[in-house]
């Protein structure tokens, strides 16, 4: 009787072809990867390799060369000036801003928060809107070029995003990518243009320009509320155009000072929105018209929605222009026009010029700035909080006094002061 033969499981025709088929795909592979990729080294194991290799590779590098080759195309548009932000007695103080060119010797940028503008008033301010501290200034010339693109979303701007923003320094104007979870249309008192909110948290700037990675102009950043957001590029070019269009003169007056409605007053007065009168000079375009307790609730038409209509309207009106304002009185509603009268010059003073209350534990609140003083000219405002002065953290009302009452003209002490969300230095004068 013969020996029976080991038992050999059968492999069917089918499995044998699907075998060779994956032999050869995973050697056409490695033959595709050597013919792509040559200047790699032969691996002993060519699964990995093939799989390395043909999978994508980090991407960092790819975009800080595409921030470089940004770089190179934006760099005849990008400027950084130096621009005077205070005077410490006969010593004149600079910062470096970013502007954008807009032609081959025009350039719009964006006064700095704490700037004193009175410092800009020279032949290189064009134009200047005083409301949101926009300028149109002169800068040296260049091969002239059209101005930069602006951006038009091809999908939603509520969507993430990078962008790339500008940067300054002592060597001049760099880009960075910015992540952006959102920009979220906006309605403001500044321009009749939606701006874009965006978070918080995005590291945007005030007065970076923005862009995309194909260098259309996304925007200018500013600080709204404490919080940033950003005027879009079509607006940008607009509010420049007409700034250099529209006749230079000085800045007008109405000669009275208003409070925003709260609702107690709202409740006495019957006024649904505006601004409350608090004081009326006597010589001014508003003596015998309007009287402490009148609401104003619009101006030329438009209701006053929130007090920073009103700061807008009052920053951008010039001497002679003429406001038609709708006055609440006593239940009745009136119409008033008023024609605003050049704004005296105030006599620099080395007063303090504060008015404050003290904050517990924080500092003390600005409540009042003096035309011409001290304060008024370092750019302090009210609704500032002074958190330090020389030395003294937290410093009483009596105690900003004092010390600014102990430095003599010419030397300067330095403050610290929150504004909004906002942390600044800035100098005192005496």
């Amino acid at each position: 009787m013969e020996p029976s033969s080991p038992y050999r499981p059968r492999v069917s025709r089918e499995t044998r072809l699907l075998l060779t088929a994956g032999v050869l795909a995973i050697a056409a592979l490695w033959l595709l990867a050597r013919i792509r990729f040559q200047e790699r080294p032969v691996t002993p194991n060519p699964v990995p390799s093939v799989l390395s290799q043909l999978a994508s590779g980090p991407k960092y590098d790819d975009l800080a060369a595409e921030i470089a080759r940004l770089q190179t195309r934006l760099e005849p548009s990008l400027l950084a000036l130096d621009v005077p932000s205070a005077v410490l007695g006969s010593l004149q103080v600079s910062r470096r801003i970013v502007a954008l060119r807009l032609h081959d010797d025009l350039a719009v940028t964006l006064l700095p928060a704490g700037s004193n503008p009175e410092l800009w008033s020279d032949s290189r301010v064009l134009a200047r809107d005083r409301a949101s501290g926009l300028l149109v200034v002169r800068v040296a010339g260049q091969v002239p070029r059209s101005p930069p693109i602006p951006w038009t979303p091809r999908r939603p701007p509520q969507q993430p995003r990078y962008l790339i923003a500008s940067d300054v320094s002592s060597r001049g104007v760099s880009l960075r990518p910015v992540f952006v979870g959102s920009l979220d249309p906006m309605d403001s008192a500044l321009w009749s243009e939606p701006l874009w909110a965006v978070p918080g948290r995005s590291d945007l700037a005030p007065g970076s320009f923005v862009f995309t990675n194909n260098a259309e102009l996304v925007g200018l950043v500013f600080a709204h509320g404490g919080e940033p957001v950003v005027m879009p590029g079509a607006t940008v070019l607009a509010e420049a155009d007409r700034l250099l269009n529209t006749p230079r003169g000085p800045a007008g007056t109405i000669g009275l000072e208003v409070q925003a409605l709260t609702a107690s007053l709202a409740s006495v007065t019957g006024a649904p929105a505006g601004m409350v009168v608090t004081w009326v000079e006597e010589d001014g375009a508003a003596a015998g018209q309007l009287i402490v307790g009148d609401v104003i609730e619009a101006i030329d038409g438009r209701t006053l929605a929130t007090p920073q209509h009103w700061d807008v309207r009052l920053a951008r009106l010039l001497a002679g222009e003429t406001l038609t304002l709708r006055v609440r009185r006593r239940g009745e509603v009136q119409e008033v026009a008023l024609t605003a009268a050049a704004a005296a010059l105030q006599p620099v003073s080395r007063a303090l010029g504060l008015t404050l209350r003290g904050r517990t534990g924080i500092g003390a609140e600005v409540v009042r700035v003096e035309r011409g003083s001290a304060a008024d000219r370092a750019g302090l405002a009210a609704g500032d909080v002074i958190t330090l002065i020389a030395d003294v953290p937290a410093p009483t009302p009596a105690q900003i006094t004092r010390s600014f009452a102990s430095f003599r003209e010419g030397q300067y002490v330095m403050i610290a002061v929150t504004r909004g969300d906002a942390h600044h230095v800035m100098p005192l004068e005496p």
